[in-house]
């Protein structure tokens, strides 16, 4: 039987980059793996011999419930970019996250330096009222989503 996402992993090319980016967002950091900015890329997490930074980020304070992205940055062998227009490749597309009084966190967003592809789009889909889409800083399709 199945419950829920555990959380999302996301490839990224600079872990602090998309830590700000992320928090900026308004995810929550909750555990950070790997090495630490600080340390020695030869203390990092390795899997199958590959070394990695990374992080847990959350929308909430409860570990079991709240939705959780994992940012990986490949140290060795590096993270390979997205290729521009890559949206119809096989895998995942975007991720959509649900908000409440999506144009003022879209103003607030804005302001603080998100850049949006387009202006929120109002819409009538399954209870969907308007939605947004802007990009990680690796080119991850991102949507903000109000029913």
């Amino acid at each position: 039987m199945l419950l829920n996402l555990v959380h999302i992993n996301i490839n990224v090319t600079d872990i602090e980059r998309s830590l700000e980016f992320y928090q900026r967002v308004g995810f929550k950091v909750m555990h950070v793996f790997g090495n630490r900015p600080t340390d020695d890329v030869s203390e990092g997490m390795s899997y199958a011999g590959r070394q990695m930074r990374g992080a847990v980020l959350s929308l909430s304070d409860d570990p079991r419930a709240a939705t959780k992205l994992e940012l990986i940055q490949w140290i060795d062998p590096p993270v390979e970019p997205q290729s521009p227009g890559s949206d119809t490749r096989a895998g995942v597309s975007r991720i959509a996250i649900r908000t409440k009084h999506l144009l003022a966190y879209y103003r607030a967003l804005k302001a603080k330096g998100v850049e949006f592809l387009h202006e929120p789009q109002e819409i009538d889909i399954v209870g969907a009222k308007r939605f947004v889409m802007f990009r990680d800083p690796d080119g991850t399709l991102l949507e903000l989503i109000e029913f």
